[in-house]
């Protein structure tokens, strides 16, 4: 069972990043699992999602993704709301209705649709996502991704470190892979005992 741990704004939130494909289901599921784990941990994380794509300079979007053109551009949309809306809860309530039906992920219709059931409006997201900007976010994220060696979706740092990876299974989670295991991870980290 978790522990309370206590917020104290001096200290640094624990870093957690999850590197994902928009239309993998093993990023579907991670998504799903850090939803849970930011519910107890909001206060001292910052989780941040970086993609993986392969930099290529005559590719559309400038890298090339596993999953063909519409993933790369259901990451610009990610990357351009959780630019454009930056509170996490916020974020992590929008994957989890995007993450509702891979088919869709990349679709405008959908983003749309998910924007509207978070409360927020998806125009400025529109404008990033569909300009220069968005796709420089898109470059950048694929950049870090590609400067981790990072190629499995979803690989999960804590704090700088390798914690996990779900690609069909859980492995390398030395641990475990379960919601409170992941938040006794970040609470450790936190706490300087890990």
């Amino acid at each position: 069972c978790p522990r309370k741990v206590l917020y104290d704004s001096n200290k640094p939130k624990v870093p957690v990043q999850l590197f994902v494909m928009s239309r993998c289901p093993d990023a579907v599921a991670c998504e799903s699992v850090f939803g849970e784990v930011l519910k107890q941990t909001n206060d001292i994380t910052t989780i941040t999602t970086n993609y993986v794509a392969t930099l290529n300079d005559s590719a559309t979007y400038g890298a090339s993704c596993k999953h063909g053109d519409i993933e790369c551009i259901g990451n610009i949309q990610q990357l351009c709301f959780r630019y454009i809306y930056p509170d996490q809860t916020t974020f992590f309530n929008f994957l989890s209705c995007i993450d509702r039906y891979i088919p869709k992920i990349g679709f405008r219709d959908w983003a749309i649709q998910c924007s509207k059931d978070v409360g927020v409006d998806y125009t400025p997201v529109d404008k990033c996502a569909t300009s220069n900007y968005g796709r420089n976010l898109f470059l950048k994220s694929a950049g870090i991704t590609e400067s981790y060696g990072v190629t499995k979706s979803c690989t999960i740092y804590i704090n700088g470190k390798l914690r996990c990876i779900k690609d069909d299974t859980w492995y390398d989670c030395p641990g475990g892979h379960e919601v409170n295991d992941f938040v006794r991870s970040i609470q450790d980290a936190y706490e300087g005992t890990e």
